[in-house]
């Protein structure tokens, strides 16, 4: 089982092609939040601000930036820029965001693991008693049909 999910994992993460400078793009978007809306991605506001940032991601791109050093940019260009960031970045504070869920993760499969390691079912031995209340219940069932 394990040799399985360990193929299909090497599968999915080698498969496919680069994205495109358009995919690149409508990531970024979905990653960036609109600087004049509450709580909406660049890539579905309609707002000035919003188009501003879109022009500026494909500027950006055409001028073979990486993904990172785009939102470093973005974020570089308004006060509170790390604010305008979806996803948290993988450093700092931010990384606890990304570490806490796995963590949580690991704890559990090792308490799981602790608390039912050694379990095995118990052998319950079967009384006289047992076998003719079996017995009776077979005879009665018998009778009714």
């Amino acid at each position: 089982m394990g040799v399985v999910v360990l193929v299909l994992l090497a599968v999915g993460t080698l498969g496919g092609d680069p994205p495109t400078l358009e995919e690149r793009a409508r990531n970024l978007e979905e990653s960036i939040r609109c600087p004049s809306c509450a709580s909406q991605a660049v890539a579905n506001s309609d707002t000035p601000a919003a188009e501003a940032v879109r022009v500026l991601i494909k500027e950006r791109l055409a001028a073979g930036d990486t993904d990172e050093e785009i939102r470093d940019y973005v974020a570089s260009r308004y006060p509170d820029g790390r604010q305008l960031l979806l996803d948290p970045s993988g450093s700092g504070f931010g990384a606890l965001v990304w570490a806490l869920p796995v963590v949580a993760a690991v704890a559990a499969v090792a308490a799981l693991t602790y608390r039912f390691g050694d379990w095995k079912p118990r052998r319950v031995e079967v009384s006289d008693a047992d076998r003719d209340l079996v017995a009776a219940a077979l005879v009665a069932e018998g009778e009714e049909q």
